[in-house]
Order: C-alpha cells, then sequence, then structure tokens
C-alpha cells in the first residue's frame, strides 16, 4: 500500500495531489436502522458500541455519534417522536438524550438479555423482547419510562417485535413460530406454526390492512391474515437468512434482504383476480444488487430505501425503476481523521484504537521534456514518479476498550497529542532517532478530553471540552505544557460543537454546531470576544474553513450551498444556488481547502469527487460594502447579501472512492487520503456467490 503524486490543473499552475491509499479502517458492521420523522433523523447502531444520528433534512451526513458503554452495543432501536430508546444484550433499556448524547434513562426490565423493541402508533408504550421469552409492556408517557405489564412467557428468545396499527395487538417472531398478542391483557390471541420448528423468524411488519408479513432462516417470506391466523401466501425470497424487511408509507411497496445472497428485493402489491373473486398479492418488482455481503436492516424513507448490514456501508438506493442512483457512505469516523506536520511532511491517521505516523513520499525531479503545460482543464491528471515512498514510523496503540475520538500532530513535528472518551494524552515528539515521550508530571488539570485539538501556529494548544463545550488554551514551552485560559463557547453553541476552525494567525475563531448555529469569536488584546452569528440557515453545516490571511470564512451546507462571508465588513462575498454540484443532492461536501495565493479558488470534496471550484469574477470587496451599505438603507436589515457577491463555477471534477480527507501541504501540494472499496472490505470473509445458469 503505497501512496501516489499526481498533478492536477488549476488556474495559476499545477497542484501536486498526494493521494494516500494505506489508511484502511476495519468494517463496522449497521445491525438496526431507525427514523424519527419528525426531526430528520436516522439512527443507526454498529457492532461497535456507538450509536450514529445522520441529519436527513437535506443531503445526509453524520451529525451526532453516541459512545455507548464498552462491550454494550445496541442491538435493536426505535424513536417515539424526537425521544431514542435502545436496547442490548447486556439487558439495559435506554432512553438518549440526543442532545448532550448522554442516557437520560436506564432500565433493565428482566435481568436477561433484550434483543427486541418497538413503540406503539400513539407513542406512549413501548414493548421489549428477551432472551427468556418475556416481552415487557412499558409506558413512557409524561417524559417517564414506567413499567405498564409483563406477558404471559413465551418459549424462545423475542428476536422481533411489531405492534398493529391500533396499538392493541402485537405480534412477535421467534424460533418456529409467529405469535399474535392482546395488548391489554397481555396473552396470545394466535400462534402461527412454521413448516419447520427450527426456523427463526429474523423480521416481522405488521400492516393496516391487518395481515403480518414474516421473513425467516430458510429464507421464505411469509404472509398471514391476523384476524384469523391462516397463511395468505409464503414465497422464498433468499436462499438463506431473510434478516430485514421494510414497507413503504403506502404499504403498496415490501422490500426485503438479508444473507445469501445479499441482494435488496422489492415486490409491488398488486390486485389479482380469479373469477368472481378479487385478492392482493405481493409479487416480484425490481431488485438491487447494493452488497456484497449481508444486510441486517432495511428502512423506506420517501421511497429511498436504507440498508446497512456487515460492511458498515450506508447504502441509499430507491424503490421505484425510474431511479437507480446508488450512493453508499462508508463507516468512517466522525471528525478529522489526519492531521498535517507542513514542515516535516508528516502524516498522522487516526484510527478507533491507534495512531499511525507516516513520512509522505517525495517525488522524483522532473527532466524537460515532461514538463508540459495543461491542454485539459478539466479533469486532467498525470501520475508522478515516487523518488521516496512513503514510510511508515510509529504506531501508537491505547487499550482496545479506548476509542480515540481526536489526534493531532503540531505543525512543527515536535508534539502529538491525542483524547480518548476518558482521557487527554500529550506526548514530545523527537527526531533522529524517532523518540515520543509521553508528559506525566506537572500537567494542568485543565488538559481534560477533548473532540477537537487544535495546534495553532504561534506554538499553542486549543482543545474542545464536548462536555460543556469550554475551549481551553495552553503554551508549549519546551517538554512543557502551560494552561492560559478557557473560552465559554456555550452561551452561542448549546448543542454539540461539529465544526472548529481557528484562522492561521490565531486572531478567529469558528465553531459550527448541531443545530445550524454558526458563531464567530474575535481576539481583543488577550482575551476572544464573541463577534456574531452568521444568519442562520435552514440546513446543517458540513464544512467550515478560513482564508490564511484574509478575514472570511467559507461555510458549505447539506444542501450543497456554499458561502463566504467578510468578518471585518459583515457581508457575504459569495453565495452559490443550492447543488451547485450536481452529486451533492447524494453526498454532501465535507471539506474545504482554500489556495492562500489565489482567493477566488475554491478545493472542496465529497465522499467520491475533488472538486475545484472558481469565483465567477475578481472579487472586489470594497465595491460589496458599497451595494451592502445602501441594501442595508433600502431595506433596514443589518445582516445581508451583498448585491454585487459573486457565485462559483465549476473548472475540475476528480474521481475519489471514499475520499475521507483533504488538506493542504503547501501552496502547490495536496493531500487526499481514501479508503478503495476493496481494501475497506479485505477483512471480511468472501463474498457470497451464486452459480448462475450456464456458468462453471
Amino acid at each position: 500500500m503505497t501512496n501516489t503524486a499526481k498533478k492536477e490543473p488549476q488556474e495559476r499552475g499545477k497542484h501536486q495531489v498526494h493521494n494516500v491509499r494505506f489508511y484502511t479502517i476495519k468494517p463496522r458492521g449497521i445491525v438496526s436502522l431507525a427514523y424519527s420523522k419528525s426531526s430528520k433523523c436516522l439512527a443507526f447502531s454498529r457492532e461497535t458500541p456507538v450509536i450514529e444520528l445522520w441529519n436527513l433534512e437535506h443531503t445526509p451526513y453524520l451529525d451526532r455519534v453516541i459512545h455507548l458503554p464498552p462491550d454494550s452495543p445496541a442491538e435493536s432501536l426505535a424513536w417515539a417522536g424526537n425521544r431514542l430508546f435502545s436496547v442490548d444484550l447486556t439487558g439495559k433499556l435506554i432512553e438518549w438524550d440526543v442532545i448532550k448524547l448522554k442516557p437520560r434513562y436506564e432500565h433493565s426490565p428482566t435481568g436477561n438479555a433484550l434483543w427486541s423493541i418497538d413503540v406503539n402508533p400513539a407513542e406512549t408504550d413501548i414493548a421489549v423482547g428477551s432472551e427468556e421469552g418475556h416481552i415487557n409492556l412499558l409506558s413512557i408517557e409524561n417524559d417517564e419510562i414506567t413499567y405498564k405489564s409483563l406477558f404471559n412467557k413465551q418459549k424462545g428468545r423475542v428476536l422481533c417485535i411489531k405492534f398493529d396499527k391500533t396499538g392493541t395487538k402485537l405480534v412477535t417472531g421467534t424460533e418456529g413460530c409467529v405469535r399474535i398478542w392482546n395488548v391489554l391483557k397481555g396473552t396470545t390471541l394466535h400462534t402461527m406454526t412454521l413448516s419447520e420448528n427450527n426456523v427463526i423468524v429474523w423480521s416481522l411488519q405488521f400492516l393496516s390492512d391487518n395481515t403480518i408479513i414474516a421473513g425467516d432462516s430458510a429464507g421464505y417470506v411469509t404472509v398471514w391474515n391476523a384476524e384469523n391466523a391462516t397463511q395468505i401466501n409464503s414465497t422464498r425470497v433468499l436462499d438463506k437468512n431473510v434478516f430485514a424487511l421494510a414497507v413503504n408509507k403506502k404499504e403498496d411497496r415490501l422490500v426485503c434482504s438479508g444473507m445469501q445472497p445479499p441482494l435488496i428485493r422489492i415486490f409491488s402489491k398488486a390486485k389479482i383476480k380469479r373469477e368472481e373473486s378479487t385478492s392482493e398479492r405481493w409479487i416480484k418488482f425490481l431488485q438491487r444488487d447494493a452488497h456484497k455481503h449481508y444486510v441486517k436492516s432495511l428502512l423506506v424513507i420517501d421511497d429511498q430505501i436504507y440498508s446497512g448490514g456487515l460492511d458498515g456501508i450506508l447504502t441509499i438506493t430507491s424503490s421505484e425503476r425510474r431511479h437507480a442512483h446508488l450512493s453508499q457512505h462508508a463507516p468512517f469516523l466522525k471528525g478529522s481523521v489526519a492531521s498535517l506536520s507542513i514542515s516535516k511532511k508528516l502524516l498522522l491517521l487516526r484510527y478507533p484504537n491507534s495512531l499511525h505516523l507516516w513520512r509522505l513520499g517525495s517525488v522524483a525531479p522532473q527532466t524537460e521534456d515532461k514538463k508540459k503545460p495543461w491542454a485539459h482543464p478539466v479533469g486532467h491528471t498525470e501520475e508522478l514518479l515516487l523518488e521516496q515512498p512513503p514510510q511508515k514510523l510509529l504506531h501508537l496503540n491505547v487499550k482496545e476498550r479506548n476509542f480515540i475520538q481526536s489526534a493531532a500532530i503540531s505543525p512543527d513535528a515536535n508534539w502529538i497529542c491525542y483524547s480518548t472518551l476518558k482521557e487527554l494524552r500529550i506526548s514530545r515528539l523527537k527526531s533522529d532517532p524517532l523518540q515520543v515521550e509521553r508528559l506525566v508530571d506537572d500537567l494542568p488539570e485543565e488538559l481534560q478530553p477533548a473532540s477537537h485539538i487544535i495546534f495553532t501556529k504561534q506554538g499553542g494548544l486549543a482543545l474542545l471540552n464536548p462536555q460543556n463545550n469550554h475551549l481551553s488554551w495552553f503554551n508549549l514551552e519546551e517538554d512543557r505544557v502551560t494552561f492560559k485560559y478557557t473560552i465559554d463557547l456555550s452561551d452561542n453553541c448549546k448543542n454539540a460543537i461539529n465544526h472548529l476552525v481557528i484562522s492561521s494567525h490565531g486572531d478567529y475563531i469558528v465553531a459550527a454546531s448541531s443545530d445550524h448555529i454558526v458563531s464567530v469569536w474575535k481576539l481583543h488584546g488577550k482575551q476572544y470576544k464573541h463577534l456574531l452569528n452568521l444568519p442562520r440557515h435552514r440546513a446543517g453545516t458540513t464544512s467550515l474553513s478560513m482564508h490564511e490571511d484574509h478575514p472570511r470564512v467559507v461555510v458549505a451546507y447539506a444542501n450543497g450551498k456554499l458561502v463566504e462571508y467578510d468578518l471585518v465588513n459583515r457581508i457575504f462575498t459569495c453565495e452559490t444556488d443550492e447543488y451547485l454540484i450536481p452529486e451533492t443532492r447524494h453526498y454532501c461536501i465535507s471539506g474545504i481547502s482554500l489556495d492562500p495565493q489565489n482567493p477566488n479558488i475554491f478545493i472542496v470534496h465529497t465522499e467520491t469527487n475533488l472538486y475545484v471550484l472558481e469565483r465567477d469574477q475578481h472579487l472586489d470587496t470594497k465595491e460589496l460594502v458599497r451595494s451592502s451599505k445602501s441594501k442595508k438603507l433600502s431595506n433596514g436589515n443589518c445582516s445581508s447579501v451583498a448585491a454585487g457577491s459573486k457565485g462559483l463555477s465549476l473548472k475540475t471534477l476528480l474521481p475519489r472512492q471514499h475520499l475521507v480527507h483533504v488538506s493542504r501541504l503547501s501552496s502547490n501540494e495536496l493531500v487526499n487520503v481514501s479508503i478503495s472499496t476493496n481494501n475497506l472490505l479485505a477483512p471480511l470473509p468472501p463474498p457470497y456467490r451464486r452459480k448462475k445458469y450456464g456458468a462453471s
């Protein structure tokens, strides 16, 4: 695994791009999906102890992450309005505070492992199913969780559970049978036995027409009439294990998937006429080949199918024939995974439980006959030979139960700092030979776990405490760290801060929180004071950046919009239309890199492409200020978009695969870190292969 260097076209000459391909994270399988219609939030649990919260108001993006206790990943999730609940195999039912990202209430209904959970349509009760066959009904009214009733014990673990649309019936799935329950009495109404006793019911749906649909380990999808417990039909849709079922809002599309093969199969409800009678049946409609490994969970949201499984990739595709677009979001870690030491050309890569330090490769000198001007302005690249390959210098591990939430290397490569969820460590990095000396004595007590670690060019260190949104500043001296002061950002950013930028000269701080707030602080003397909040946008912030020598901040939003704001004149100097880049309807802009030599160039990237954008016209700040003042006088509005503000146009598109990080190494060098799908899936078992007719 090596990195390559390429020359890319740009307006003022050639750029070298270090394509880092040796960042390989292990897949973290998706276990359960749940969607809140009121908050437009998709929550899903992974095999690792995290719950990810994705914002679906516009283009999907990872907004927040809830870290669970070690060894207790969530097995199933459910929303009741804006309240999120989870159950796990340690026997805990937890309601989560999705703002503070902490538990609100914890219960142990049975003391045994909990496998399934569902909320009734009125969102007043939840039902949980346990390892020992217990079904507990709990009330969630009055913003509490209180015990309500315990159903008659059934034989076998309750692997799936669903309320009907009235909330008076409940259906459960276990090994060998499906049971319908009276919610009020807690007794069994019907038991539907499967053809084989050892067949396991993995998934259920209870439709408004009083039919029950079940997916089982034999690969069958079976439909029953819930009134009299009669089987309507049974179809084998997979060779093995239908782990997931989902229906759309109209209940005329049924989506199923599972293990062998891991196809997403879509059925459509159709009316079948036989003689004088008419009946409804599910018929094959469409299939999507979106996964190489088994699918564990499915949802249908506005005709879009959201699926996840062993590979950990969140996949979005359409349930309709006319839309065949497929988007796949790799299991990236929240926050920055790469940090650069520009002077030494060192790259620090963050993994869940380790840090890797690399020296980037260097390019061999070019001969004169290869120095050619660019003939293709869009998308043309030239691969260069490396004189020195990249070299791995350091591999630092933490205990497996400790998750590294942030890490950084200082610009001069003298310091490395990283933070787990419980502690922060800072080390002195010495070269010739390479040595890492951890500082343990006389450390300030303000060195607390941090979600963002920023080394400044002035030799300082800034740490953001995610528990209270306090930003603490430290001086770094020879083998010594001294505390300076703390800035309370919580007065203006009350929710979790997702993006934090400090200007190159250290005179501005810009923070964006999960509630669409972008706040700016300015250095006055030796203290920072709040300067302003940018006009609140209806879409969430997905990336932030600041020009190196200009007091202008650039913001990317989840609806594909890019804006540039002048902090001195308090005007927008650039504003694009929504979805200026069409691909941002499927992948949001996740990074912005600005050209210090040309402020009219904007380099942005999504998960699948790197884009070079250029301002439509040369920026004239004085003209914009004049137009802004005249607009304020006419409108009486103090916050404005200048009448002459410029848009952007696309100059270059460079395809990438699961692009996770882009940053500037020098005025004409970029570093991008990406993960190929093959490398991502390499640790998994070989994908299922089904023999085709006529093939050996």
